[in-house]
């Protein structure tokens, strides 16, 4: 990474003393989410987010207008970078998240995606997905929108892990729509970038230095035309999985240096 391509260590420690106010500023708003009604937590949520995109300069470019809302509830899926994702999601479709238990853990974090109405799941328990299956079908009849990551863990950004099929199934169960999402991220120079990452062995704080290090972060996000709707309605779990997939995945490679990279391998030993 060159000169020009990071923040000063003067910014970096600017950022991170607005994000404790913020954090600060959350962790009232987030005691106040017992006395709102559904439609003002919503609010909150969107706000919440926003708040914490603008501190850490990261710009949301959609490349498609989010669809008519008055389909919502969804059941909404999207390719995992990073924690920024639950921000990135929440700033267009506010809702409970599906998520590891150790996540209820994190500081403010935590107590923010349980307040939203956050499920969360034993990944090593086979017997705790329809227990999980039941709490996403009851959240969407009653109105509420759930949001999830199939790969289960957290990728690089620039390529996609298998999606897994199980939970689609309370789609199909609770007769609602499927919104499929692309997240991804680029650097200052407009190029994807993994910096954003939070995978491997790197840390909740190793991520964060890495993000407040870069002067400026764009997503693009991308949303699919509904699956599951009244017009197509899908029985099957594996193809509603799959038919999510193949669209996040498109968007992932399509400008991913390492399909670039690929490609030209290819071609040269041709």
């Amino acid at each position: 990474m060159t000169k020009s391509e990071h923040t000063s260590l003067l910014t970096r420690c600017a950022r991170i003393f607005k994000l404790a106010l913020w954090l600060r500023q959350t962790i009232k708003r987030v005691k106040r989410f017992k006395n709102l009604s559904a439609t003002e937590c919503n609010n909150e949520l969107i706000s919440i987010a926003h708040n914490l995109l603008h501190v850490l300069h990261i710009k949301v470019k959609p490349e498609q207008a989010v669809p008519d809302t008055a389909s919502m509830p969804w059941l909404t899926v999207a390719n995992h970078v990073t924690w920024l994702d639950i921000f990135v999601l929440m700033a267009y479709i506010p809702g409970g998240f599906i998520a590891k238990e150790s996540i209820k853990s994190w500081p403010v974090l935590g107590k923010l995606v349980t307040n939203g109405g956050t499920v969360y799941i034993n990944r090593l328990s086979r017997q705790d997905i329809n227990p999980v299956i039941k709490a996403i079908v009851q959240a969407l009849q009653e109105g509420k929108n759930v949001l999830f990551f199939p790969e289960a863990y957290t990728s690089e950004g620039l390529t996609m892990l298998p999606f897994k099929a199980a939970l689609f199934q309370a789609a199909i169960d609770a007769d609602r729509p499927v919104m499929a999402v692309a997240i991804r991220y680029y650097d200052s120079q407009g190029q994807r970038t993994p910096k954003v990452a939070f995978a491997g062995r790197t840390t909740l704080l190793r991520s964060l230095w890495n993000i407040v290090s870069l002067p400026e972060i764009m997503v693009k996000v991308d949303f699919a035309a509904l699956l599951n709707t009244a017009d197509n309605k899908i029985t099957d779990r594996f193809s509603l999985k799959t038919q999510a997939e193949d669209f996040i995945q498109t968007k992932v490679l399509s400008d991913s240096p390492i399909t670039s990279t690929a490609s030209a391998e290819s071609a040269s030993s041709q």
